[in-house]
């Protein structure tokens, strides 16, 4: 598998948007189950807007650098990264891998990518955020298979009040 990178462009934003739904619909589907339908449906009902709206802030951001994952000409994944320099901290933020691609080595690769970008930045360290569910396993995997290996365990608790 070749894989190439570049800098997301605008015209991309369709194609990203596929991806996005595509890779997080299952694990929106997983927190409904989770947690219920009633509770779901208060705390993420807009998850799919919401999500899409913070793709198209961070790729019109200039303070992020948004990359498409490309085999031959077609986008098969894409992740965000951001640097704050003040701490030297890089941050891969959000990305996604086509689920019909997946298991193909594209998450590592793309998170390789990433890292050598912050690195060259002047990124002395690097954080990313993921779920511990399930449905986000294969993220944790490909992160550690990176090098990320100290976590910060969070759990989030739902309760109704009425």
């Amino acid at each position: 598998m070749t894989l190439t990178f570049r800098k997301a462009a605008p015209a991309d934003l369709p194609r990203l948007h596929e991806i996005r739904i595509a890779a997080f619909t299952p694990i929106h589907e997983g927190f409904r189950e989770q947690i219920g339908e009633e509770m779901f449906q208060l705390q993420y009902h807009d998850w799919n807007q919401k999500q899409g709206a913070h793709l198209d802030e961070i790729c019109a951001d200039s303070s992020h650098q948004t990359y498409v994952a490309l085999q031959g000409d077609a986008i098969v994944g894409f992740v965000d990264f951001s640097i704050d320099q003040t701490r030297k901290c890089g941050e891969l933020g959000l990305n996604a891998v086509d689920p019909r691609c997946q298991g193909r080595g594209i998450g590592t690769a793309m998170y390789e990518f990433a890292l050598e970008k912050l690195k060259q930045a002047g990124a002395e360290m690097a954080t990313v955020g993921t779920g511990g569910d399930a449905a986000h396993l294969p993220a944790r995997h490909a992160y550690g298979k990176v090098g990320f290996s100290q976590t910060i365990p969070v759990v989030y608790y739902f309760k109704r009040l009425i």
